[in-house]
């Protein structure tokens, strides 16, 4: 998922884009260079924030899955290659929006490591909160 490509969309609609990492500092900042982020990237290696915003970390086997293999492809179809594994390797992420407020506009959390959100609706659900503050 590309959505720091839409940073400034973002912005302009009144919210911030920011990561979350489960390695450590050193991994975040190679893992910024190498993407050219140019967003705040915090980390995590004890995983409390995945765990607390219930996101899974699932057995090795539920990475041979249908759905795991296509987004594979898909990601290779677009010029995308895996690179070097750093932090917790099995760990699922996911993409929430959260207003001022503290309230979820937005929340997917991946059900395997090719489960992403439609940038699309990440940035419609930041365009709404924007308007909401």
């Amino acid at each position: 998922m590309q959505v720091h490509r839409e940073r400034e969309r973002i912005r302009s609609a009144g919210a911030e884009l920011a990561f979350v990492g489960n390695g450590t500092p050193a991994f975040a900042r190679a893992f910024a260079e190498d993407y050219r982020l140019e967003v705040p990237l915090y980390v995590d290696p004890s995983r409390q924030t995945y765990r607390a915003l219930g996101m899974a970390r699932p057995r090795i086997l539920s990475f041979v899955s249908p759905r795991l293999l296509a987004a594979v492809a898909r990601a290779l179809r677009g010029g995308f290659m895996q690179g070097a594994i750093r932090g917790d390797a099995l760990q699922l992420g996911g993409v929430l929006v959260v207003g001022r407020d503290g309230r979820v506009a937005f929340r997917h959390l991946s059900r395997d490591a090719g489960d992403h959100p439609l940038v699309g609706d990440v940035v419609a659900a930041a365009e709404q909160v924007g308007k909401a503050a």
